[in-house]
């Protein structure tokens, strides 16, 4: 059992509670590594040193509903889970004076912001650049604040996106820290400059397909399924840097931090906690 921390939206941003990942012992949810590239292991060939059951995890692409508890075994919160999934980045960080050795975990795309007026692109490509573009944005990451602690600016960390597949790399995307926003209580955040008008229109879209799953998923069950009852918990991670996988158990309680019992492995650390309490007013969160 892990003790997690739950850090509650202020009324102007998004509706929807965050819950991370955070491991109740200092470092026992961060990866190791002598790298900053993703894991290309397949996860059931990774020795773990806390001897976790890699197969409690789940792979998104065989995810069904019976893996889930039978008030939830519907298409609607499958759909939920794999929206939240779309959003899951993997965080590496340098550790401060130790060459070569880099901390592991998992974040998740909060928020897009993007330009298209007469503004210049701060990202460090345009910085340098003799004709920065004017289309440009900013992409919000959470995460937990154990991990930045290994460094010491923000434009250490590194985000690889869309790391779904083993064996296919040519969809991954990279981000890397510009500026802190929130770096306190549990839970930091950060944001990435880009140009990537690409990049940064999928994200604006797979953020309205997150919210929309929620609001579906609302409609379904909050007067439906009691969640004190089924506690159900799912988070979103990447055990060691390997690709995007599911953890699905219980929560234990939520206040004054989440405690919860599902697997969990190094690499875990600031992973998003879904907790489909749609039948609790947003007053019991704080």
């Amino acid at each position: 059992m892990s003790s997690q921390l739950m850090y509650v939206l202020d009324a102007d941003e998004s509706f929807v509670p965050i819950a991370l990942h955070q491991d109740s012992n200092a470092e026992s949810g961060i990866c190791f590594q002598t790298h900053s590239d993703v894991n290309k292991t397949p996860l059931r060939n990774v020795v773990c040193e806390k001897s976790t059951d890699h197969s409690l995890f789940k792979d998104l692409g065989s995810l069904s509903v019976e893996h889930l508890p039978k008030s939830y075994q519907h298409e609607v919160i499958l759909a939920l889970i794999k929206s939240v999934a779309d959003l899951a980045v993997v965080i590496h960080v340098p550790v401060l004076n130790q060459t070569g050795l880099y901390w592991q975990g998992t974040g998740r795309v909060e928020e897009t912001f993007i330009f298209n007026e007469d503004t210049i692109c701060q990202c460090k490509k345009c910085q340098l650049s003799e004709n920065p573009s004017k289309a440009w944005g900013k992409v919000q990451i959470v995460t937990s604040t154990k991990l930045p602690t290994a460094c010491r600016y923000v434009d250490n960390i590194k985000c690889t996106l869309f790391h779904d597949d083993e064996e296919k790399t040519e969809n991954l995307a990279y981000l890397f820290g510009d500026a802190y926003i929130f770096n306190e209580g549990g839970v930091c955040k950060f944001y990435c400059y880009t140009c990537d008008m690409d990049l940064l229109n999928k994200l604006d879209a797979y953020l309205d397909i997150f919210e929309s799953k929620w609001i579906s998923a609302y409609i379904k069950y909050y007067e439906t399924v009691k969640s004190a009852e089924e506690r159900l918990l799912v988070m979103i991670c990447h055990p060691h840097g390997c690709k995007k996988y599911v953890s699905i158990g219980k929560w234990c309680k939520l206040r004054p931090s989440v405690t919860f019992e599902a697997a969990s492995c190094p690499g875990c650390e600031g992973s998003f906690l879904l907790i489909p309490n749609f039948d609790v007013d947003d007053d019991d969160y704080c």
